[in-house]
């Protein structure tokens, strides 16, 4: 692994293609401002060897692969890629990186969508007007660590945004920080295969574990404290009323 570049102030990005520092051995190396406005969060996991958790949609594949070197890590030494979940901001970017020889792994729930490029389960086609590149996914099973030498991953199968959802608990620098994909705020949708009944068992399975900070997949690049308080205010607003006017990112607007 390469030096990396000293974190900017704040530990906030300073412009495309430059990874987030959230704390030592963890960064957060795709997500707007950093990589595709409609990427999702994905974090490069740093010990002896380098693991991502989601890779993004493969629109600035460049970009991402930019803030690794920037990070420390070539795109090389990544060992592999651990996916929340099946959607085209979350993996889309899986078949190039499943094409260098590199695993992808996901929840059997989601294979089936990601292994034939399913444009509504995996979102591609409705919420992006794109693509999705089918792969073969590595299946991950619920309690699956990945040893990364000094860091692991821990999966947890939380399923409700999707039937293949997983949390992923990264233990870095003496941390265990909770990686909650959508399963915190994603949004719902039957096409999808969202399940609110699930989605609430996930909720509380989250509120117990002894984690030290939790960070999510959109709309934040830091780690937040409290997190079984965050996760029980999160289900206290779960299912009270579901929004059927979602505006796709493809869409253009007037209102």
């Amino acid at each position: 692994m390469t030096t990396a570049a000293a974190a900017p102030a704040g530990g906030r990005a300073v412009g495309a293609g430059y990874p987030v520092w959230l704390a030592d051995g963890l960064w957060q190396v795709a997500g707007p401002g950093i990589t595709h406005a409609w990427d999702a969060a994905a974090y490069l996991v740093m010990g002896q060897r380098a693991a991502l958790v989601d890779c993004g949609s493969g629109l600035a594949a460049g970009l991402l692969e930019q803030a690794l070197l920037h990070a420390g890590v070539t795109p090389a030494e990544v060992t592999a890629v651990v996916g929340t979940h099946g959607h085209f901001d979350h993996v889309g970017d899986g078949a190039r990186w499943a094409a260098h020889g590199i695993p992808v792994h996901l929840q059997p729930g989601d294979a089936e969508a990601v292994g034939t490029g399913d444009p509504v389960r995996t979102c591609a086609g409705s919420l992006y007007g794109e693509v999705f590149a089918a792969f073969d996914p590595v299946v991950l099973s619920d309690g699956h660590v990945i040893d990364l030498g000094g860091a692991s991953l821990q999966v947890l199968h939380t399923p409700g945004h999707t039937p293949g959802s997983v949390c992923v608990v990264a233990r870095v620098g003496g941390r265990s920080v909770l990686l909650a994909g959508d399963t915190l705020w994603g949004g719902f949708s039957a096409a999808v295969g969202s399940d609110a009944d699930a989605w609430l068992v996930s909720l509380e399975r989250l509120e117990a574990l002894p984690v030290d900070a939790l960070t999510f997949g959109h709309g934040v690049d830091v780690l937040l404290d409290d997190p079984a308080g965050r996760i029980a205010e999160a289900r206290a607003r779960f299912g009270t009323y579901f929004d059927p006017w979602f505006r796709a990112p493809r869409l253009t607007l007037r209102y």
